[in-house]
């Protein structure tokens, strides 16, 4: 069957007229029959270009989804700068509209788009034989229907344009009337396209004034688009196909502004069209392209491109003349004006970020509207805000009364601009910019320990709060945040050890059954006894002076481990907030980017008032209690206790103990605790919580059966542990340990009656 074939360009030359080094190579393969399905018909050759024309052979199956034939027609045009891709062209005047062809400005021959990289990725292993086989690939792929995935996103409504527009996320919204944007131009670089960022408040005196008109296409099988438009002519002759008469809707539109807007007729226009697609003509929409097209003189040169105003568009598209300089409206619009003399530039869409676009490019479907109040815009608290901000995660309230000096920025998330600035004010500024919304992050610059007059914002700010996350490093923070607030919100900490080497995040569980501080306890217990801690809390040792105050010293951290660890902390807060029990883990890093996990088993709090003294401790510390009393019964047994003071709440923390020294004295109704080796045990405890457990107290097992009730023995050994702890101003502190289940505790200055828990209160 006679095929009718478009003529390429150029005389037909001879092999040894090509000067292109592939074409060479090219037409050697060909004509030697080195590509076996693969014929040679002529060489063509047009100043700097030179086009091979063969035929291709082609497995094709019996039903095409697209009629490609067994035998293609196929010209490959190269440069002779070899700056780009070779153009392939199907040759048949009716070969199909199919998905993955280049756009131009002439719509025949098609052209084919057989790479999907950039030509500096191919080039470097491109040949002849590959280049073939790539086009019968893509000829035999194409006629099945396979050529486009299942998996892989719908082709571009347009592929061409000269530069990049950013609008504002909510352009869309209204579309139905004139949004007026403006536009700050990014100057480019010679030879780099245009790039546009449009605003709908002016943001600096000469900004270019354009009305944006946004209009919708109906839904279209991706690649139905067949040539780039230049005029307003070629673009109306685009979208008719899908359904748009956008020269009716401009009469329309233009005719309101007439009449309602005025103001806006010697401003430039801005024609948004949104393309739906759809994979198949009996599929959903699942995609939709935005495009948009600045109007302008058709003869326009660079000096005057786009400066089309919208009086001056009214009369090219017949709607009305304009005659001293006054704009009078015709009876009947003048259809026969269809934009031939108006020009149009192609700008590629994008959209301003949203929260729930930044939400999905980070993996997360959804966003979360938490309410969080985050304590602390440091360092850490700076980057993981960020990381969480990025992954739509929360609303927050960011408190910190610092501001950010030149050597913060070394670790800190923002950069030298803000120098000067309330950290809290910054990072929120910063955030809010990220996500997109403007009352996502609230800042207040308050010292929480001091607030102030800003007292009555910071009350409300915790009572609104869901979480209260403290990440300020200040033990006072934490202490004032767990035991002065009233909220019912979760306390959640989230430090970093003096090294950076190791990240600890504390959480309470939602009923708050297990406060912040007795999760911080048995932190310390777990600190003190596991063997891989033994340099947790170790310091480099390294601080410089960055003023001159006697204040004026930081701590040398290296940014990486800050950056790494915000990343863990944001994913475990993530994590934490929606798990509803407690945790306390350590992120230990190990060197060369190795973090090694530690989860801290916990067990339940245990809160004891006795006299003026709240004393909490926990299951755990009884257990270990219980064990050292069974592996020495039928002896009594004892040893000290080591925990923390809070005088200004008077609040006693009994974490951790320590068995019998070896030199004591051990009867069945008898305990009398030596002293080898128990100030060593004590002082490496202290130094490997850095100062955090110290000496509170003793303890002392009964004998089984025995009453918990203080022997006239125990009497004298308290009475000389209170005069041992009064000369720091501490009260004394007895533990006494019974069969399984029972314990009790004194606490005061004088032994009394009532310092004996209620066997009914004994820890069962």
């Amino acid at each position: 069957m006679e095929t009718d074939l478009f003529i390429p360009d150029g005389e037909i030359v001879r092999l040894g007229q090509l000067e292109i080094e592939k074409v060479r190579d090219l037409v050697l393969m060909l004509d030697a029959g080195k590509i076996p399905f693969a014929s040679l018909v002529e060489c063509r050759k047009m100043g700097l270009v030179e086009t091979v024309v063969f035929e291709v052979e082609v497995e094709v199956p019996q039903l095409c989804r697209y009629q490609v034939r067994p035998s293609e027609p196929i010209a490959a045009t190269f440069h002779k700068d070899d700056s780009t891709f070779p153009i392939v062209h199907a040759l048949r005047k009716d070969f199909p509209q199919v998905p993955h062809l280049n756009l131009h400005i002439q719509e025949f021959p098609r052209n084919l788009c057989i790479y999907a990289e950039r030509y500096e990725e191919i080039k470097r292993r491109w040949t002849s034989p590959r280049f073939v086989h790539r086009i019968r690939d893509w000829l035999a792929l194409t006629a099945r229907g396979e050529l486009h995935q299942e998996d892989q996103p719908l082709e571009q409504i347009l592929i061409d344009h000269v530069g990049h527009l950013v609008l504002p996320a909510r352009l869309l919204e209204e579309a139905d009337d004139a949004q007026p944007i403006f536009i700050d131009s990014v100057r480019p670089v010679e030879k780099e396209k245009l790039f546009l960022i449009a605003q709908q408040q002016q943001p600096q005196d000469g900004a270019l004034s354009i009305v944006a008109s946004v209009h919708r296409c109906s839904p279209q099988t991706h690649g139905v688009i067949y040539k780039r438009p230049i005029t307003l002519a070629d673009l109306s002759a685009l979208v008719d196909r899908a359904g748009l008469d956008i020269l009716a809707e401009l009469r329309s539109r233009l005719k309101n502004w007439l009449n309602n807007k005025k103001s806006i007729l010697d401003s430039h226009i801005l024609l948004v069209i949104q393309f739906p697609k759809r994979r198949s003509d009996d599929e959903e929409v699942e995609a939709v392209d935005t495009w948009a097209f600045l109007l302008g003189d058709a003869a326009r040169t660079a000096e005057n491109a786009g400066d089309l105003r919208i009086r001056d568009l009214g009369t090219r598209i017949g709607l009305w003349d304009i005659q001293d300089k006054q704009v009078g409206l015709l009876l009947s619009p003048d259809t026969s004006k269809r934009g031939e003399n108006v020009g149009l530039d192609v700008l590629n869409v994008s959209f301003q970020l949203t929260r729930l676009t930044t939400a999905s490019l980070n993996g997360f479907s959804t966003i979360d509207d938490i309410r969080i109040v985050a304590i602390g815009a440091g360092a850490l608290g700076s980057q993981t805000l960020m990381n969480l901000t990025r992954g739509g995660f929360g609303t927050w309230t960011i408190v910190d009364h610092d501001r950010l000096m030149p050597h913060n920025i070394a670790r800190h998330m923002l950069t030298g601009h803000f120098v000067g600035w309330k950290k809290a004010e910054a990072v929120a500024l910063l955030a809010n910019s990220i996500a997109g919304d403007t009352d996502l992050f609230t800042a207040l610059s308050v010292d929480v320990l001091a607030p102030g007059e800003r007292n009555a914002d910071i009350v409300k700010a915790f009572h609104n709060a869901e979480a209260i996350l403290d990440m300020s490093t200040s033990i006072a923070v934490a202490r004032k945040i767990v035991r002065d607030v009233e909220s019912d919100a979760r306390r959640i900490s989230l430090f970093l050890t003096p090294s950076g080497r190791s990240l600890v995040l504390l959480a309470e569980d939602k009923g708050r059954t297990m406060p912040l501080d007795a999760l911080e306890m048995q932190y310390y217990r777990a600190v003190a006894n596991n063997d891989r801690l033994e340099k947790h809390f170790q310091t480099t040792g390294n601080r410089t002076r960055y003023g001159q105050s006697c204040r004026d010293i930081t701590s040398t951290l290296p940014q990486n481990l800050v950056a790494l660890h915000a990343a863990i902390g944001a994913q475990a807060i993530r994590n934490t907030i929606n798990d509803h029990s407690a945790t306390a883990v350590i992120w230990q890093e190990e060197g060369c980017g190795k973090v090694e996990r530690t989860d801290i088993e916990l067990t339940p709090v245990i809160h004891h008032r006795i006299e003026s003294w709240t004393v909490i401790t926990d299951e755990g510390l009884l257990q270990k209690l219980g064990m050292f009393r069974q592996a020495r019964l039928p002896n009594e047994t004892g040893g000290v206790l080591l925990g923390s003071f809070d005088l200004d709440r008077k609040i006693l923390y009994i974490v951790d103990a320590l068995p019998s020294p070896p030199d004591s004295e051990e009867w069945p109704t008898l305990y009398i605790r030596g002293r080898k080796g128990l100030r060593q045990a004590v002082d490496a405890l202290e130094e490997k919580t850095h100062g955090m457990l110290e000496y509170i107290g003793e303890w002392h097992s009964h004998p089984p059966g025995a009453r918990l009730a203080a022997s006239c023995d125990d009497l004298k050994v308290f009475a000389w542990l209170t005069e041992l702890m009064q000369a720091d101003g501490l009260p004394g502190l007895m533990m006494i340990v019974g069969d399984p289940g029972r314990t009790s505790c004194y606490v005061g200055e004088i032994m009394k009656e009532e310092n004996l828990l209620p066997e009914a209160s004994s820890h069962e």
